[in-house]
């Protein structure tokens, strides 16, 4: 018995830990608090963390900040994004960066979804162009990522700044290089950086919930002195407007030493539940199949397609209440941003159905449950079977 109806939860203790280097992380918080380095504004580890990422992402201008969402914001100040100017954004989209664009003064420009899937269609585009827009957010979602190439020739054609939302994605790598069973040792795989970023703006999200995670925080890279040099105007009051902190960059500078690593993992077992979605709902709904596709990202939530026709009419909010009660991380998608805001806040091109499609059917299943062995796994899979096995009682209490 489900639960929810009374029977005893799968995960009574809910789901596995995440994966994090936690002894580094405590021993290196432990030789911080000898001293009084960790409560400087800005001192070896927030330097150190920089560099870092100037290290991984050669040639940008890394900046840190005190969230994903100021990230986006700044990212949007950097291009020169302003009062009367129009943002390009998907209509199935994390409404924070709706508000973003309305925080900078400019117009959102809501445009389609691929189909079946939740990433922004390039071929929206063309109908969403006017001489008003001056930049293009595009974000990693769910572990599926946009058509990065397409978009950034279109954006260079039309003098478009191109902002990366890797925010739930801070990874993406060449398939064979993240899923083969060995690629030069595991060794290798710890030190491997993935495939550079495309944007000309990139931001980043170290959330509490993310796949590399201090409670808060994010960064952004920047492409060229002119954006380092809008973004500084802007958060330079007298010191840093939104920092990040010495702790928050000690914490999260181990986490992305061993990030691949992690990541393999986490594709490897969220391939698994995938398939297994798939034999349960008897056919495959996203049309672009992920293990083929050029690129994969770190995995910060497994996007699934739910179809309440398939599980007797169990509505998706039902069926996530009841995951849940079973410790489950699974949950609904984003809204669609259209059908969440007036239509005075925002231009469209076309009717957006695959968004508002998205915003019906997605569910997010959280990294957590893809962090634990090969047997945490299967008791994944365990769990939605049980729940397929009483979507009629499920749906009749």
């Amino acid at each position: 018995m489900p639960a929810i109806l009374g029977g005893p939860a799968f995960w009574p203790q809910g789901a596995p830990a995440r994966l994090l280097p936690r002894n580094e992380i405590a021993d290196q918080i432990a030789r911080a608090l000898q001293g009084d380095q960790w409560a400087v504004y800005e001192g070896g580890e927030h330097a150190g963390l920089r560099e870092d990422l100037a290290q991984r992402f050669p040639g940008r201008r890394p900046v840190l900040t005190s969230s994903g969402t100021v990230a986006i914001e700044l990212a949007l100040r950097a291009a020169g994004v302003g009062p009367g100017d129009e943002v390009l954004l998907a209509a199935y989209d994390f409404e924070a960066n709706f508000k973003n664009v309305l925080a900078v003064g400019a117009l959102p420009v809501l445009v389609d979804v691929v189909p079946e899937c939740w990433t922004i269609d390039p071929l929206g585009l063309e109908a969403a162009d006017s001489p008003r827009v001056k930049a293009l957010i595009a974000s990693h979602l769910h572990g599926q990522t946009p058509d990065w190439l397409r978009l950034r020739d279109l954006c260079q054609a039309r003098e478009v700044v191109l902002i990366e939302d890797a925010c739930q994605s801070p990874a993406r790598y060449a398939s064979c290089e993240l899923l083969g069973a060995e690629i030069n040792g595991e060794s290798a795989l710890q030190s491997h950086v993935g495939e550079q970023p495309v944007g000309e703006i990139v931001a980043f999200s170290f959330g509490g919930s993310k796949p590399i995670t201090a409670g808060r925080g994010g960064a952004v890279l920047l492409s060229t002195e002119r954006q380092e040099a809008r973004l500084r105007l802007y958060t330079q009051r007298g010191n840093e407007a939104y920092p990040l902190s010495e702790l928050q960059a000690l914490v999260v500078r181990p986490q992305w030493r061993i990030l691949a690593t992690q990541d393999r993992h986490r594709w490897r077992q969220a391939m698994t539940i995938e398939a297994a979605w798939d034999e349960l709902c008897g056919q495959r709904h996203v049309s672009n199949d992920r293990h083929d596709e050029s690129f994969l990202v770190s995995l910060y939530k497994l996007g699934l397609w739910y179809e309440p026709e398939i599980w007797g009419g169990l509505s998706r909010a039902r069926l996530v209440a009841a995951a849940r009660a079973e410790g489950l991380p699974l949950a609904e998608g984003f809204q669609a941003l259209h059908e969440t805001h007036s239509s005075k806040r925002y231009r469209h091109a076309g009717d957006l159905v695959h968004a508002s499609a998205a915003g019906r059917n997605v569910l997010q299943l959280h990294h957590t449950a893809l962090s634990g062995s090969e047997e945490a796994t299967r008791e994944v899979m365990a769990i939605l079977l049980k729940l397929k096995e009483h979507a009629d009682q499920l749906q009749r209490d």
